[in-house]
């Protein structure tokens, strides 16, 4: 570097010593920006720079190059890389290499050279970097597009030349290969009229951009014969494909689409992931993935909003499902980490979610049963200290949210327990359980109490649809007072029905109103400890569920997160789960599992002909909504006695 006397005249610079700065300097291109530790709590590390290079970048740096692109090409072994929309610290390095600037023009000698010996410290805070993995991700989506791109031009290049092959068919095949009308029976030469009347039909598409319409097409044969060829034949035609995909509709649908929502490429889709057992025969149990996009709203509640992604046959425990899905779950993993799906060149951000029951969710975490010991899948809370609802909300999500080492160390030290039969909830006489049927009855529902077939005569009852138990919910309890329970805790009984009524209007509402979280923390407490306050038998702290505990200390996170709980709800996963039992029964369960798909695969590719259904009013509220409908069934049943 050159020295000069900065204005203070021949007289000043004789009295100063010279020192040749370049020989005692480092080169400037050994020089490099060294990555330190930061004490500032916010801070990620801190930039080491030396105040020649701040310098050199002042002086020398092209108009167009900012001080962070001229960083990066100086931090030793790339170790981070800084963020080029970093504006503060655009704006700090700028700052900061002028300000060498002046103080090594106001040096002399040896005071200059130790300037320009020295380095400067930044702070690089937390946003200010781009991490490896975001790198690796911008390079595997720029490489995954690229792919899907060479994919879909050799598509293109594919498709253009099975059009010219199709041309160059259509061409010859407008030709006719036999004999000519007049000399064929009039069963070929109706069949020889119809290939006329599809030619003509597609030689004449131009008239259509002259706003013209063929209706027919008259000819004469050489001897003097004359056709009237209608165009609406071809239409015709087109019905009877349209009749015979509609009764092969039918066919798969009863055992005899994909979703056509459209999504923009910014718009982020939800896709929810869900997990099932079931059992289709007395000797045949199935295990099913599916998948539903969670808009629009309302259409993953219904069968044809979930699809199979994998069927196994076996079941439903960890070992087989960890096997059997294993290449599954990779490719769900690998998914997730890339974020995006790309569809005929264009990509499409996805959020990926899971929900299921809570048996099969436990089994996917390799945790036991909903009766273990640690049987809550968010948290570590204890078996016995779950009816406690005295902790803050965030206390299980915090200090005992689950992790994978908790998981391990719950594994290895905790056993499944067995689940034993604790008895009925509340202990009624005989003529108090056919009153408590006839109120349930009265409700507008099917209701049935009775005894177990075997030994140990377990009380068995009939399994309520959602319907169904809505209606009960909101009508029983103005009826309970008439049942003769004890007084000492029928009006708390009949409060804790009303009040899980509140809450599951609450849960399943798809748009809760802003304070939802805290309302339904503070109301499930609430309840809870009414539950509790029962002195009967089903009451004790014992019978407090798992379910219990998430609704109070993790429905309420998850409601802030994710706005509702509705989208989580299994309804759809188990309508679809009837609709590939339904499937099994139609195959000839030769490869019951491809079967399924494949009907299943059908049956969307044709849903646009699925009949629609018939919209019906329901005008006699007597007869849906307040028993009519159970007691004219009553009175058929009474008939058929006789």
């Amino acid at each position: 570097m050159e020295s000069t006397n900065h204005g203070e005249g021949p007289v000043a610079a004789s009295k100063r010593r010279y020192i040749p700065l370049n020989d005692v300097l480092p080169p400037l291109e050994t020089l490099v920006v060294a990555i330190e530790g930061s004490v500032d709590p916010d801070g990620v590390c801190c930039l080491s720079i030396p105040n020649r290079v701040l310098g050199d970048w002042a002086n020398n740096r092209e108009k167009n190059t900012s001080f962070v692109a001229l960083a990066n090409e100086y931090i030793v072994d790339e170790a981070i890389t800084l963020n080029p929309e970093a504006a503060r610290l655009e704006d700090i390095l700028y700052r900061k290499s002028l300000g060498v600037v002046s103080k090594v023009r106001a040096a002399r000698g040896v005071n200059r050279k130790n300037a320009l010996l020295r380095s400067t410290t930044i702070t690089i805070l937390n946003g200010e970097t781009i991490s490896a993995a975001d790198l690796q991700s911008e390079l595997n989506e720029v490489t995954y597009l690229n792919e899907e791109a060479d994919a879909f031009i050799e598509g293109l290049q594919e498709e253009v030349q099975d059009l010219k092959d199709a041309l160059s068919e259509a061409q010859d095949s407008q030709n006719n290969p036999g004999g000519k009308i007049d000399a064929v029976s009039n069963r070929h030469a109706r069949r020889k009229i119809q290939e006329v009347s599809e030619h003509a039909n597609k030689a004449l598409e131009f008239l259509s951009t002259y706003g013209l319409v063929a209706e027919s097409l008259k000819v004469h044969t050489t001897s003097g014969k004359t056709f009237h060829i209608p165009f609406s034949d071809d239409a015709a035609s087109e019905n009877e494909d349209t009749v015979d995909l509609r009764v092969l509709y039918i066919l798969d649908r009863y055992g005899i689409a994909q979703d056509a929502t459209s999504f923009q490429p910014n718009q982020k889709i939800k896709v929810r992931i869900s997990g099932d057992g079931a059992k289709f025969s007395r000797t045949s149990s199935f295990v099913l993935l599916s998948y539903a996009i969670l808009m629009p709203v309302g259409r993953y509640l219904s069968g044809i909003g979930n699809h199979t992604i994998a069927v196994v046959k076996g079941a439903e425990d960890y070992d087989t499902i960890s096997t059997a899905f294993a290449a599954t779950f990779q490719e769900i993993d690998g998914l997730q980490q890339l974020g995006f799906v790309a569809v005929n060149g264009v990509s499409y951000n996805i959020e990926l979610f899971f929900s299921s029951d809570m048996k099969f969710m436990l089994t996917m975490l390799g945790l036991n049963a909903a009766n273990s010991i640690y049987a809550c899948p968010k948290c570590t809370v204890h078996r016995d200290c779950r009816w406690d609802v005295s902790k803050p909300e965030l206390y299980y999500s915090t200090t005992m949210a689950r992790t994978l080492v908790t998981n391990r160390r719950a594994f290895a030290s905790h056993g499944r327990t067995a689940a034993v039969h604790q008895g009925n909830l509340i202990k009624m006489s005989e003529p108090q359980t056919q009153q408590l049927v006839a109120y349930i009855r009265s409700c507008g529902v099917s209701f049935t109490i009775w005894e177990s077939e075997s030994s140990d005569g377990k009380v068995e009852w009939t399994s309520l649809t959602g319907e169904a138990k809505k209606k009960v919910l909101k009508l029983l309890p103005s009826k309970m007072k008439d049942i003769p329970l004890p007084n000492a805790f029928l009006d708390d009984v009949v409060q804790l029905w009303k009040d899980f009524e509140v809450l599951y209007n609450l849960l399943s509402s798809e748009t809760p109103p802003p304070n939802a979280a805290d309302d339904i923390h503070l109301k499930a407490k609430r309840w809870i400890q009414l539950f509790l306050r029962i002195k009967s038998d089903g009451h004790q702290k014992k019978f407090v569920t798992p379910y219990f505990h998430v609704m109070v200390y993790h429905v309420p996170d998850a409601i802030r997160q994710f706005g509702n709980m509705k989208q989580f709800s299994c309804q759809g996963v188990e309508k679809h789960k009837d609709d590939s039992k339904r499937n099994y029964f139609s195959s000839n369960h030769w490869d019951a599992p491809a079967e399924i798909m494949l009907a299943e695969h059908r049956l969307e590719l044709l849903q646009q002909y699925a009949r629609e259904k018939r919209h019906y009013t329901k005008h006699a509220a007597a007869y849906w909504h307040e028993g009519g409908m159970q007691e004219m069934r009553s009175q058929m049943r009474e008939t058929l006695k006789y």
